[in-house]
């Protein structure tokens, strides 16, 4: 009997100036989603969710993938080493720049999930 072979692996897209600009949009429009938390309550909830993240409390997000993807940005942005040479000036700090906004796109999203498990009452404490 043969084998079925196994589905292929999802392809990631490369971290480009278009996905920045999408996912930023796609922020913005959650945001605007009636009853969604907005972006100054998301960006209020911020420290408590990496507080919840860190003693446990928050159960959609890891410790280790917060602090994780966290220190990837840092060591990018920090690091000689980049896609473009930051001693070209202005071009140079974009690719930095561009981590950056993704890294804190993707705390804005998941502080506004965390809201709504706020607002749920889920937190145990």
């Amino acid at each position: 009997m043969k084998k079925a072979a196994p589905p292929p692996a999802a392809k990631r897209r490369p971290l480009d100036r278009m996905s920045v600009g999408r996912s930023a949009w796609g922020l913005y429009r959650e945001t605007r989603r009636p009853g969604a938390p907005g972006l100054i309550r998301r960006l209020v909830a911020a420290p408590l969710l990496v507080k919840d993240v860190t003693f446990g409390r928050y159960p959609g997000l890891t410790p280790g993938r917060l602090y994780g993807f966290f220190l990837l940005m840092a060591v990018y942005v920090i690091s000689p080493i980049d896609a473009i040479p930051d001693f070209i000036p202005v071009i140079g700090w974009g690719d930095d720049t561009l981590v950056v906004l993704w890294f804190m796109n993707g705390l804005m999203r998941e502080s506004g999930r965390y809201v709504e498990w706020r607002r749920a009452g889920r937190l145990t404490a």
